[in-house]
């Protein structure tokens, strides 16, 4: 006799992106197991059953957040058109409809701000963001093969900046005309690859 199909993941998803909604909201320190029940709509013994201790729970945030950043990086990086893939990249990175949300952004701040102090975490979030930077830097390169090496770096380093601060500072709902300036900054670092001079 087959059992009824377990909701394990569903439910684990539910958790995750309540813990990630929290730590965006209130930081690593200020999210509670009763916040993170409120905000899935579940009960705190079933959040505390699936995030454990405080430890365990970093430990999963750590986890969620950094294996959804290199699903979100290899998904757009097989989208991409094979004409002008750099452009599309820069256009997709921001877009309003980027894969990012803010939230994923500040969750990754925090684990970033408590790594200061923990150098496994340190070391993960860096091999996260560096293979973000390789990710984009590899697309670029194929695009632009003509353009020397440190300058498709440097391009793919300010486009990761570019993107970062302004999915980071999305909850202040900034002016759609700063927005547009990173834009265009961004397209001007691809630019200056079509004209090194």
């Amino acid at each position: 006799m087959v059992g009824r199909p377990s909701n394990r993941d569903e439910r684990y998803a539910q958790v995750m992106q309540a813990l990630v909604r929290c730590v965006a909201r209130f930081g690593l320190e200020g999210a509670s197991l009763t916040q993170i029940a409120a905000e899935a709509g579940l009960t705190r013994p079933l959040i505390r059953h699936h995030l454990g201790n405080r430890e365990e729970m970093i430990a999963a945030l750590q986890n969620y957040v950094l294996q959804s950043f290199a699903e979100q990086t290899e998904t757009l990086i097989a989208a991409l058109p094979e004409d002008k893939p750099g452009a599309a990249l820069v256009d997709f990175l921001f877009s309003n409809t980027a894969g990012s949300s803010p939230d994923m952004v500040l969750a990754f701040a925090a684990l970033t701000a408590r790594a200061a102090e923990d150098a496994d975490l340190r070391a993960a979030c860096r091999e996260s963001l560096l293979g973000f930077e390789a990710a984009i830097t590899a697309v670029l390169r194929k695009n632009y093969p003509q353009a020397d090496h440190h300058a498709v770096d440097a391009a793919a380093h300010g486009i990761i900046a570019l993107y970062l601060n302004v999915a980071s500072l999305a909850p202040l709902n900034m002016p759609q005309d700063w927005t547009q300036t990173a834009h265009t900054l961004a397209r001007n670092l691809l630019e200056g690859l079509d004209d090194p001079s």
